[in-house]
């Protein structure tokens, strides 16, 4: 039976402090990337925004849930170890632009990223393809909400036209899959949000892995 034991490693560090701080006012402020604060030696900073969420409660339980869902699906898909660099590519691109663009910040959705564009790019499994690409889409549709009232409605129409990527999988063009984060990713990068620089990096590490089937590898193993 398989057992996700990255996801679920993930998830327990990543839930804790992220709950605690609704408790603990003072711990987001000082685990978020704050790039004055890095300049300064607080380097640590890069990794504890990871754990630590700046989208109110609806946010940290949002990213939360898609942890446990993409996470799982990766995992399955890749193997922990692949599960893991997929994280990190989208964890290490998105804080980097974080620091050079002086964009101040918390929250583990970068990371998501990384899970989402390895699994639109490279999971074998149609629903898991599907997953990712509606996570690229809705990484980046946040910003709409920044248009006011008839951008919140934007936000939701494109939100559930996306899932139509889900709803729809089994009639989708496989290819769309791959063309939807590559083209959210272009649009983000554009407009300087670190989504972007993290769907990109998620997108190479899942080059990179494309030529090898962890379940291919798994299977010929003695039993």
């Amino acid at each position: 039976m398989f057992k996700p034991y990255a996801t679920a490693t993930a998830f327990a560090v990543t839930a804790v402090p992220s709950l605690l701080q609704f408790a603990l006012p003072g711990l987001q402020p000082a685990l978020m990337r704050d790039p004055a604060a890095i300049r300064g030696g607080e380097w640590w900073r890069l990794g504890t925004a990871l754990v630590v969420q700046d989208g109110g409660l609806l946010g940290t339980l949002f990213n939360l849930a898609f942890l446990a869902v993409l996470g799982y699906l990766a995992e399955r898909s890749f193997g922990p170890a692949r599960w893991l660099a997929l994280y990190a590519a989208g964890a290490v691109t998105g804080e980097a632009a974080g620091y050079l663009l002086d964009d101040q910040g918390a929250g583990n959705s970068i990371a998501l990223c990384g899970l989402a564009a390895g699994l639109a790019l490279a999971a074998e499994e149609r629903t898991a393809r599907s997953l990712g690409a509606f996570y690229a889409i809705v990484s980046g549709v946040w910003l709409l909400a920044a248009l006011g009232t008839w951008g919140v409605v934007a936000m939701v129409a494109v939100a559930a036209a996306g899932f139509q990527l889900v709803a729809q999988r089994e009639r989708v063009p496989a290819a769309l899959f791959t063309a939807v984060p590559i083209a959210v990713a272009a649009v983000l990068v554009a407009l300087r949000d670190l989504h972007g620089f993290a769907l990109v990096g998620g997108m190479i590490v899942a080059w990179i892995l494309r030529g090898t089937s962890p379940s291919t590898s798994r299977s010929t193993r003695p039993a």
